[in-house]
């Protein structure tokens, strides 16, 4: 049988902790050369909108020790529009009923079957909170107990469940642009983390006494500056560019998820898909001559795991996790740790396996 599984259905069966914990155990296996990722590609076409283009994404990667390969795909509509000056990457949700497509597919490598379709949504945030957690674990100060978080949507909202549960915090300070939005997050956040929660009316008051600087936004350029950033201090960013070119500079450990690259496919879409992806191509050069410059400090998660790579060494340095790029493994992991739990639990909708096999040679 094939299970199929929702977003709800994930955030019911899987913990933060449970998660963190096995994608750790993911990225370790990388590194003994147990686990495969295949790359990330993109592939992009024009749209019926103007200012939007349509972008196929597949990220695909398995895991010997728990049998499985997970394949990920994103049918997605993106935009690029200037919220509050500053140029933001926006799914838009059009399938019918205003939804979203992204889907993982879990295969077994032993009975080849396909285990499970999950919707990507929650599994989503949670396999990012908890490669940044990992990070954290790893490189932030043990007596690290401040987080300013910048951005207020879904995503900053599990890095802050992420760190929480790596980290005994204390203090929370939220900033993003819309006041509306950092004080919605906090009030939520505040309810259920034991630290004190708290919005901030700007940056400096977020940065202040911060152990830990998280940035979980869509923006496409920096939204905290490495002037304001303190000795000691633990940086972890979702994109490359939301820390400015001092930050990285300033940093004496930079660990990454993975190698960056996967956008060459784009110049396939024709002259309107460049167009709109302009910034897309800026911020990739940008990247690259980040990756270039301080190659010589940049290193691996999956080596910093298994001791191949140096992790923090003095309590003054500045560590940054870069999470800019996703791993199949993410989805293998956390895919078969809701596989497993959905399977005790009797939960999700079940098809038939022939419906997914054949008696023919492929």
């Amino acid at each position: 049988m094939t299970l199929v599984l929702n977003d709800d259905d994930v955030a019911r069966l899987v913990t933060m902790a449970e998660c963190i914990d096995v994608v750790e155990a993911a990225y370790r296996d990388l590194g003994l050369g147990l686990a495969v990722n295949a790359p990330r590609r993109d592939t992009f076409l024009p749209s019926s909108r103007p200012e939007a283009y349509y972008s196929f994404k597949t990220i695909e990667g398995g895991l010997e020790r728990l049998g499985v390969m997970a394949q990920r795909i994103n049918s997605d509509l993106i935009t690029y529009p200037a919220v509050d000056g500053v140029r933001r990457r926006v799914k838009v949700p059009n399938a019918p009923g205003g939804r979203y497509v992204g889907l993982v597919f879990l295969y077994s490598t032993d009975t080849l079957e396909l285990l499970a379709i999950i919707t990507d949504g929650h599994l989503q945030r949670l396999r990012v909170a908890a490669t940044t957690a990992v990070g954290a674990r790893y490189l932030a100060r043990p007596d690290a107990r401040t987080l300013a978080l910048f951005g207020s949507g879904w995503q900053a909202e599990a890095a802050a469940w992420a760190i929480a549960a790596v980290r005994p915090l204390e203090r929370i300070r939220i900033f993003s642009p819309t006041p509306e939005h950092r004080a919605s997050l906090a009030r939520r956040l505040d309810g259920h983390l034991a630290a004190r929660v708290m919005a901030s009316s700007t940056p400096e008051e977020a940065l202040g006494g911060a152990d830990i600087i998280a940035t979980a936004t869509n923006a496409q350029q920096p939204v905290v500056l490495g002037a304001g950033v303190a000795a000691g201090t633990h940086l972890t960013c979702i994109t490359t560019l939301e820390f400015d070119d001092e930050a990285w500079r300033r940093c004496g450990v930079i660990v990454t998820s993975s190698p960056p690259g996967g956008y060459e496919n784009y110049r396939s879409g024709g002259l309107a898909v460049r167009e709109v992806l302009s910034d897309r191509d800026r911020r990739d050069g940008a990247e690259a001559g980040r990756f270039e410059l301080y190659r010589d400090k940049i290193h691996l998660l999956s080596d910093l795991l298994v001791e191949r790579a140096p992790g923090r060494t003095d309590p003054g340095q500045i560590t940054l996790l870069d999470k800019s790029w996703g791993l199949g493994i993410e989805f293998a992991a956390v895919g078969k740790l809701v596989y497993d739990r959905a399977q005790a639990a009797g939960a999700g909708h079940q098809l038939p396996g022939d419906w997914f096999t054949q008696v023919s040679h492929p």
